[in-house]
């Protein structure tokens, strides 16, 4: 047997590889117009952040929680050494009797992307829970009015 490899084995690895990556392509560009469709400003791992809800999953009966009622945080544990393995980057979202926890294996990429996502989602949730209660101030204080002048 020849050690050479043949043009015909060549030609099918080509293939093979082209179509994986029209596929990959084609997902991510799947992905990218849901994303868009649905609102999305950011996402960790099936977690999607809008502007007034967190979305849990990405099909048609994905879990869709408002903003104002939930807190997020951010644990990570990295490795005493780079190269060692073992770290993970856990994310809780917190709601009344309800958490949503997810973890992902620890690297600088993964670390960053999961604190600039609680960033994001603490800052719109605080400003929804902010506009929540000075609309309910606003018309607490309209029905007093409206007592008083009746």
């Amino acid at each position: 047997m020849d050690p050479k490899l043949s043009p015909a084995f060549i030609g099918g690895l080509f293939v093979a590889v082209a179509v994986m990556m029209a596929v990959a392509i084609f997902v991510e560009q799947m992905r990218r117009r849901r994303d868009r469709a649905d609102g999305v400003l950011m996402s960790w791992d099936d977690l999607r952040l809008t502007a007034s809800h967190l979305i849990v999953g990405a099909d048609s009966d994905a879990l869709r929680l408002p903003l104002a009622e939930l807190k997020a945080e951010v644990v990570v544990s990295a490795p005493p050494r780079q190269a060692e393995s073992g770290g993970e980057v856990r994310m809780t979202i917190r709601n009344t009797g309800h958490e949503i926890r997810r973890q992902q294996p620890h690297s600088y990429g993964t670390s960053q992307s999961a604190q600039a996502f609680v960033i994001k989602f603490n800052s719109l949730s605080a400003q929804l829970r902010e506009a929540q209660e000075a609309a309910g101030t606003a018309s607490d204080a309209r029905r007093r009015a409206d007592r008083h002048a009746a």
